[in-house]
Parts: C-alpha cells; structure tokens; sequence
C-alpha cells in the first residue's frame, strides 16, 4: 500500500522520504550519519542546504497541471498565522530606501514586536496553496531562498499565475516540485548568514520565473503589494491594512 501511494505522489514521496531520513539521522548522530549544515526544528521535515551557491529548480507548471483542483483561493500572512500576531512591517512594499540610491523595495520586510533576534528560526509558512519552484542558497545579501507558484482561481472564473519569495530563511523545509498549502510551514525566519537582524524579507510577483533580482528597484512593475493584496484575497474576520502593522513606537512618536 504503502509503495503504491509513493508511486503515485511525488510530493508525498518527497516528503515522507526526508521525515524517515531525518528521523534515522537523528538516531544515528553518533555514528557519523551527519548532513553538511543540518538543522532539525522540530517540523515535518528537516533543514537543509550543502552550501552557499548551491540552487534547485523545478518547472512548476506541469505539476500544476497534474493537480488541476490544486489552486490558490485564498492567502494568509507567510509569520505570525492569519494576522500575522506578534510581526510588524518594518519596511514596506515601495518604501524607497537611501541606501540603494532611492530604489523602491520590491517586497515586505518582517519583523517581530520582541524585535532584535527573537523571530530567529520561527517558522515561515506559504502564503497560498502552490508548487515550490525554486529553493536556493544565495549567500550575500539574500541567504536561503524559497520560491512558490500559486495558480489562483478567481471567483469570476479568471486564473492568474503568481509567485511568492521568501529570504534570509535558516532553514528550508520544502523541496523542489513540492505541492504546499496555504499555511503550511516551508522554512524559518533567518539573518542572511549574519547580514541582517532576523527578519523575513517576503515577495509576491506577478511575473512568475523573472530573475530573482536585488529586492530594490527604480520601478515594481510585475510586483505586489502583499498586505493590500490580503486584504482583497487574505482573511476577512476583521480589517487590517499596512498601517496596522506599524510598530507600536512608530504610532506614538516615539521613533
């Protein structure tokens, strides 16, 4: 039975596969059953990632085609759960930032309320329903990477294809080709390798395979505003918009 199942579904194959290899690695610790640069956080699957440099890519559309009923309908926020509790927006989509020469930050940067490191290694989850395309360590400014292809059926009957980017991650927990839900942990919060302060620098695209880029640019032309765009497609149990998620100390003047 169980063969069967694992003919039938890459996906799951891939991820009972790297439970059972975690599981006996942890076993075998004492006898040299070690993985360069492992980590366990305690989810369905393990960290991982050989070295700076190292990048895998699938090609996600005929897996999405393979699972047409697998669409995005709705999104939630990548930390915190639904309203992404206990996070706040420390730079926003289209904030432009001196550093980079006045270019406009192409994504959402965040952070938690106990700020410094204290987000260090929380999990990170998907922001819809979609296929891992892309898992990748980039070293430098973006770290581990994580890619997704969401296919969203809209309730006109309209599709659109979209991708979110999650970076700076400690660890991966998903793998190429992967079918992930909506909420489903793929990965932890990280610091680039020691270039930032812990934070999730997140990304949702309208121009699915582009070039990852530098996360600034002069115009967000194929990007999206992630937050205004949850509060079209996100959770509707109570309003929220970017300024919700202003830090506590920006809303009384005190920064």
């Amino acid at each position: 039975m169980f063969l069967l199942l694992v003919n039938k579904n890459n996906w799951f194959r891939n991820k009972t596969i790297g439970f059972l290899i975690a599981t006996i690695c942890l076993h075998l610790l004492g006898t040299g059953c070690v993985s360069k640069g492992y980590s366990y956080q305690g989810n369905p699957l393990f960290g991982w990632m050989e070295s700076s440099g190292e990048v895998r890519i699938t090609d996600p559309f005929p897996i999405l085609k393979r699972y047409p009923s697998f669409h995005a309908t709705d999104f939630e926020f990548p930390v915190g759960g639904k309203y992404a509790d206990g996070y706040y927006l420390a730079q926003k989509f289209g904030s432009e930032n001196a550093k980079f020469g006045g270019r406009k930050h192409l994504g959402e940067d965040w952070n938690a309320l106990t700020g410094g490191d204290s987000d260090f290694a929380a999990p990170v989850y998907s922001f819809g329903n979609g296929v891992v395309s892309e898992i990748a360590d980039y070293g430098g400014g973006w770290g581990k990477v994580v890619r997704v292809v969401h296919h969203q059926n809209l309730a006109n009957g309209n599709f659109y294809y979209l991708e979110t980017v999650y970076a700076h991650l400690h660890t991966i927990d998903v793998e190429p080709g992967q079918l992930v839900k909506k909420t489903e942990w793929i990965g932890t919060i990280g610091d680039a390798g020691g270039s930032y302060p812990a934070h999730l620098h997140f990304e949702l695209r309208s121009k699915v395979g582009a070039p990852l880029g530098g996360g600034y640019a002069l115009t967000t032309d194929g990007f999206l505003p992630p937050t205004r765009w949850l509060m079209t497609y996100g959770p509707k149990e109570k309003t929220f918009s970017e300024e919700t998620f202003q830090w506590i100390g920006e809303k009384n003047g005190t920064l």
